[in-house]
């Protein structure tokens, strides 16, 4: 392009130059041209002046007096009064100019001779010629420092995209003190930046949405090897019942993780039963928790009602209950209770408990305890606040979080459906509490 533009100026400034420096010399030698008549006239009439003053002088007149009244192109011609002839040169034959002027007996002929004026125009020519030519390499070298200003940019523009095709998103960076291009870089700049913003946050939906998946398969992967191990058909029924379920809950797991992640999710906030939420998690993970030779139980009130969605909630439960199986130890005891205008869920076990260095951030993204993807406890919170609640990390050696979620307006009798389990205090007291559990 950069040759291109050049070529374009080269052309576009000749042109100009060439029609400029024609029209130039035709004034020029039509001016010239024009002129050399009457300047013969006046030649002629400055010697016939000059004669009379010599004479009258008393001084005599030759040729070395005539030629200090011309110029050296003309010959002049001079009759005195006496009839003396004075001719300063040969007369020129061909073209030429003639100036006759006659006063008091003194008659002078001037003759210009016309190739000599014609060798001047040349000359004159010649200058301009070489004038135009200066003129055109200053501009060849102005039209190349402003090529390489404007091409560079587009060149780098250029780079640009492909760096961006081979996944490069790095922004250019780079302004040039041309208004209009570096409008165009910063508006590259921009896009670019909402593009990485964009695709970072598909990169993190997938992954929050993976990871969430990945805790209902592990369950359902439990239950289907369970099945395959056992001929008693009443238990194959059973679990082939709680594997359908949870396949159908699978479904909206990606719907609720991808919507509240991109902000897009267009569910609306229903109340459900606390209990029936309880339920499902205990009997998806009892599998899990039977295989570790562990047990999950459930304690607390009963009837309780929350706002939000319930399959939302679930996967955040769920986070917790895997966080338990996996960094626990002994019993999880599921604690269910009310708290003023919150329903509250808390989940907790006899292990060692959180790491004392993390308890300001557990539930930041990407921090864990071991080598797990961190992204666990982070996007529960963020599945629990996006229902109007919080999730807390009530103590953090033995650890126990709790899910605040909002209660059902109106239901004052949140309270009073505390039962007397609500009162069990550790995990050992919740297990002989009686709660029922599968085995």
């Amino acid at each position: 392009m950069r040759r291109r533009l050049i070529l374009l100026v080269f052309s576009t400034t000749l042109f100009a130059l060439t029609l400029l420096g024609v029209i130039l010399i035709v004034v020029i030698w039509t001016a010239t041209s024009a002129a050399q008549q009457p300047r013969a006239e006046a030649t002629a009439k400055v010697a016939v002046n000059g004669i009379e003053d010599v004479l009258e002088a008393g001084g005599t007149v030759d040729v070395d007096t005539l030629r200090s009244f011309v110029r050296d192109d003309a010959v002049l011609s001079a009759t005195l009064p006496d009839g003396t002839v004075i001719v300063t040169g040969e007369v020129p034959t061909g073209d030429i100019y003639t100036g006759h002027v006659a006063a008091g007996g003194i008659s002078v002929t001037a003759v210009v001779d016309a190739s000599v004026t014609a060798q001047h125009l040349r000359e004159q020519s010649f200058l301009v010629v070489a004038i135009s030519l200066l003129a055109l390499g200053i501009a060849m070298l102005v039209a190349l420092f402003y090529a390489r200003r404007i091409t560079r940019p587009l060149e780098d523009f250029a780079q640009m995209a492909g760096r961006i095709a081979t996944g490069d998103r790095r922004q250019l960076g780079r302004r040039y003190d041309v208004p209009e291009l570096d409008a165009v870089a910063e508006v590259l700049d921009q896009g670019l930046s909402a593009f990485n913003d964009l695709l970072e946050n598909e990169r993190r939906v997938t992954t929050e949405a993976s990871h969430q998946l990945r805790t209902p398969l592990t369950a359902l992967s439990l239950r289907l090897e369970e099945i395959l191990a056992t001929d008693d058909l009443d238990v194959v029924h059973s679990e082939a019942t709680a594997a359908l379920g949870q396949v159908e809950r699978l479904a909206g797991v990606v719907d609720e993780v991808v919507g509240v992640s991109r902000g897009t999710r267009v569910s609306t906030n229903e109340p459900f039963e606390v209990d029936d939420l309880v339920a499902s998690q205990i009997t998806e993970w009892t599998p899990a928790f039977e295989a570790a030779r562990r047990r999950i139980v459930r304690v607390g009130a009963t009837g309780l009602v929350a706002v939000g969605l319930a399959g939302s909630q679930a996967q955040a439960l769920a986070t917790l209950v895997e966080n338990s199986l996996v960094h626990g130890e002994g019993t999880t005891v599921i604690r269910l209770r009310a708290s003023g205008s919150w329903v509250v869920i808390e989940v907790a076990d006899d292990g060692p408990g959180v790491p004392e260095q993390l308890d300001a951030t557990v539930f930041d993204r990407d921090v864990s305890g071991t080598d797990s993807s961190g992204l666990g406890l982070a996007l529960a919170r963020t599945l629990v606040a996006a229902d109007g609640g919080r999730l807390e990390m009530l103590t953090a050696r033995p650890a126990v979080f709790a899910m605040f979620l909002p209660a059902r307006q109106g239901d004052e009798r949140a309270e009073e459906r505390q039962t007397a389990v609500a009162s069990v205090s550790s995990p050992a007291e919740s297990v002989s509490s009686g709660n029922t559990q599968r085995r």
